[in-house]
């Protein structure tokens, strides 16, 4: 069961999430000289991307990639690799190493050889994965009622990534997906889930209380045993 941490505003959560997750990178870079970061797009890890870009590390040797992305051009709004080389690859985690899942390829599918290796670079398992949440309950590009969604929810598959497109495109950012699966997402130390507002509190009791990873796929990260989830929410 996740455990959750309520903040009074974003700024605060920030600040504190900033420091835990430093602190795990600082930890594995002093017991294994490298240390790895799994990180989401939208628009609540903003503040805290910001606080962790200028905290003390030794950033050469932390590798830094997204749990998915959209595809579409790394210089688009709509990337998620442009929040995150806009807002955290900067200051002193300039100096980090960064992943990213989109590639030259015409498809997410056509992709998926070269990010396999790609990602086996990754020191692991992974220190830190942060992840969000939709309304209907998908995290990362894991939506639900996806035709792929079971493979990438398969613990035995032996995949890193996958192409997984929404059934229903999201009107903000009608784009196929590229996702890190299940078992690499669970490949880790810790799992930060990352929200903000009433609403998602409530999408996050829904997940909470249900069974079905199809309906809210959400769920087959809250209520596996293997990796710790701690929730961090703020209005």
């Amino acid at each position: 069961m996740a455990e959750l941490l309520k903040f009074t505003d974003k700024q605060a959560m920030a600040a504190e999430l900033a420091g835990v997750i430093a602190s795990d990178l600082r930890d594995s870079l002093n017991t294994r000289g490298a240390a790895s970061l799994v990180v989401s797009g939208g628009s609540t890890p903003k503040l805290l991307f910001q606080q962790l870009s200028g905290q003390a590390l030794r950033w050469e040797n932390v590798v830094v990639t997204l749990a998915d992305e959209r595809w579409v051009d790394a210089g688009s709004a709509d990337s998620n690799e442009y929040l995150v080389r806009n807002t955290l690859l900067i200051d002193a985690a300039a100096d980090a190493k960064f992943i990213p899942l989109k590639t030259a390829d015409a498809s997410p599918e056509d992709a998926l050889a070269g990010l396999e290796t790609a990602l086996a670079v990754l020191p692991t398992p992974l220190d830190t994965v942060l992840l969000g949440m939709g309304d209907d309950g998908h995290t990362a590009s894991l939506f639900p009622h996806a035709s792929a969604l079971s493979d990438a929810l398969d613990m035995n598959s032996g995949r890193q990534c996958m192409a997984l497109t929404p059934k229903q495109l999201p009107a903000h950012a009608p784009y196929p997906r590229i996702t890190l699966t299940l078992p690499k997402l669970l490949d880790s130390r810790r799992i930060i889930l990352l929200l903000s507002g009433d609403a998602k509190l409530d999408v996050y009791q829904q997940a909470l209380d249900g069974t079905d990873t199809n309906e809210m796929p959400v769920r087959a990260v809250l209520h596996q045993t293997q990796t710790p989830v701690v929730t961090y929410w703020a209005p």
